[in-house]
C-alpha cells in the first residue's frame, strides 16, 4: 500500500483560489502552492513539519510551499473515516453531526504577489525565507493583526473569486498583497530581515527534488550520501545544508515522513504494526515502535487506544 503525502490537487486552476470548509481532520500532506487559512469559528489544531499550534477564531496560519502539515478540530475527538476519491486529503465524522468548525481557505502561485517598489525586496522571496527560519511561527494570532481588517479583506477575496467580475485578479492580488505585507511585518518583530538575499534551495531544480524523492521512496531503503551525490554536493556539506534549511537531520526528515505515512495507516485502519512497519519503511516493527515513540511521545498502540 504506497502512501503519497504530495497534495494531488497540487494543480491549481488558476494562480488563486479561495473558498470555505469545515471539514474535521485533513490527513498529512504537502503541496507546491502557499495556503493560508483562516479561522472563523471553532477551535483547531494544525500541525507544520511535527509542531503543533492552536488555533482560536481570528488567527490564520501560513502553508508555505514542501512544508508537511496537517490540521484538526481541537474540539472532536470521535471517530472519524477517510473520505475517498476527495480531491482534498480530508476525513469526516461518522456521526454526520453539525460540526462548530468554520475556516476559509487562500491558495495562490508566487505569479500572484507582486512589488510596486523595485527597491523592495520581493515579497515572494521573504515569504520564502521566513519559510525556512525556525524563529518564526506560520501562526499569526487575532491579537497580532489587531486592527488589520483581515475578515474583510478574505471575505472579498471569496466574493471576487466566485462572480469573476472585471478585474478579478487585480482586486485579489492586491489584498493577498495587503495581507502578506501585513504579516510580514509580524515576523520583523520575530527577527526576520526581509533584505536578506534569498537562500539558494540546494535541493531541487527541473530535474530532481530531494523532498520530492524522500516523500516517493521513503519505504525503500534511503541513502544520504545517494541523495547528497543526486545533488552534487558533498556529504558533510549535504548534511550541513540540509539541516540549516529544514531544522532537522536528513535522516531525521526520512524517519519524520515514515512516521507520518504511519500515523495514517496506525489511526485509519486495523493493520498490524508489522504490517503499517513493512509498508512505510521500517527494519521490523520494534525499530518502528522505538521511532514512533521518539518523534510522537508515545507508542503506536498508545496512539491508537487513545484514538478509540
Amino acid at each position: 500500500m504506497d502512501i503519497d503525502l504530495f497534495e494531488y490537487s497540487d494543480i491549481l486552476n488558476a494562480p488563486f483560489q479561495a473558498f470555505n470548509g469545515s471539514w474535521e481532520v485533513t490527513n498529512t500532506h504537502w503541496h507546491y502552492f502557499t495556503e493560508i487559512l483562516y479561522l472563523k469559528e471553532g477551535e483547531l489544531e494544525a500541525e507544520v513539519l511535527g509542531t503543533k499550534y492552536y488555533l482560536k477564531p481570528g488567527d490564520l496560519i501560513i502553508f508555505h510551499p514542501k512544508q508537511i502539515h496537517a490540521f484538526r478540530n481541537a474540539q472532536k475527538k470521535e471517530n472519524l473515516e477517510l473520505i475517498k476519491d476527495s480531491k482534498y486529503p480530508v476525513l469526516k465524522s461518522k456521526n454526520q453531526k453539525e460540526n462548530d468548525l468554520a475556516f476559509t481557505i487562500l491558495k495562490y502561485h508566487e505569479t500572484i504577489i507582486s512589488n510596486i517598489n523595485q527597491g523592495t525586496s520581493h515579497l515572494s522571496n521573504v515569504m520564502n525565507l521566513a519559510a525556512t527560519n525556525p524563529n518564526i511561527s506560520p501562526l499569526i494570532t487575532s491579537e497580532q493583526l489587531g486592527n488589520f481588517p483581515i475578515k474583510t479583506y478574505i471575505e472579498d477575496c471569496l466574493e471576487e473569486v466566485k462572480t469573476w467580475n472585471f478585474g478579478f485578479d487585480v482586486k485579489v492580488s492586491s489584498y493577498l498583497n495587503l495581507i502578506l505585507t501585513k504579516i510580514i511585518r509580524i515576523w520583523l518583530k520575530q527577527g526576520l530581515n526581509p533584505y536578506d538575499a534569498a537562500k539558494i534551495d540546494n535541493f531541487s531544480n527541473k530535474q530532481f527534488s530531494v523532498l520530492e524523492y524522500i516523500d516517493q521512496h521513503s519505504s525503500e531503503n534511503i541513502s544520504v550520501e545517494d541523495l547528497a551525490d543526486k545533488c552534487g554536493m558533498c556529504y558533510s556539506n549535504f548534511a550541513k545544508q540540509f539541516k540549516a534549511q529544514f531544522g532537522r537531520t536528513c535522516k531525521e526528515y526520512i524517519e519524520f515522513i515514515r512516521i507520518c505515512k504511519a500515523d495514517t495507516l496506525l489511526l485509519y485502519t486495523d493493520k498490524t504494526l508489522d504490517y503499517i512497519s513493512q509498508e512505510t519503511g521500517f527494519t521490523d516493527s520494534s525499530h518502528f515502535i522505538r521511532t514512533y515513540k521518539k518523534i510522537k511521545g508515545v507508542t503506536p498502540k498508545q496512539r491508537r487506544m487513545a484514538k478509540k
